[in-house]
């Protein structure tokens, strides 16, 4: 997922300045899309966006200090944000990856129930495959190292195996609770 992507998702449902990205993406929920941002990061963006005319601002004066670029999306930046939204999504080989968090959030702010019942949907068949996956797993028979405590190296990767099949599980659950929710269209 593009950077760019996470940006446009957030200016589509709020106009803000720099600073107040960076405030959301320290936040609890926007940690979980992008671990780690730099002011700098943020400004390199908005900078590029601007050239690719999918963003422009407005200058808010303000008494005492700076003034703020206030950014909000143009025409062709909302196209670009929902054609991102509605394009195909293939789901990450690790399911706590942030690209469908972030695209939940932002389909389901900005798009249809429709949409995003089929965003879960591509999710849901995906985690559900590799839930089958994980359950009928193979055991291979490893060239360990000689020192190596392997009864106890096995309890470890199965202890290891069993916590990702749980999560894995619960993510399942949840998009099953996501999608009976959802309203049914005719």
């Amino acid at each position: 997922m593009k950077f760019e992507n996470l940006l446009l998702g957030y200016l589509g449902m709020r106009h803000s300045t720099g600073y107040d990205l960076k405030r959301w993406l320290d936040s609890e929920l926007g940690r979980m899309l992008r671990p780690s941002t730099q002011l700098s990061q943020i400004y390199r963006a908005l900078t590029r966006m601007a050239e690719q005319e999918w963003v422009v601002f407005d200058i808010e004066r303000n008494d005492g200090r700076p003034d703020s670029k206030v950014y909000r999306l143009t025409p062709q930046g909302e196209q670009v944000l929902r054609d991102w939204l509605a394009g195909p999504y293939e789901p990450t080989p690790r399911f706590a990856e942030p690209e469908f968090l972030t695209r939940f959030i932002f389909v389901g702010a900005l798009l249809s129930d429709a949409d995003l019942a089929d965003l879960v949907r591509v999710e849901l068949a995906a985690r559900q495959a590799q839930l089958t996956e994980y359950r009928n797993r193979a055991r291979p028979i490893e060239r360990w190292a000689p020192e190596l405590d392997i009864d106890r190296t096995m309890r470890v990767l199965d202890l290891a195996h069993d916590h990702e099949g749980r999560a894995l599980e619960t993510h399942v659950h949840w998009l099953g609770e996501i999608l009976a929710g959802l309203p049914r269209s005719g």
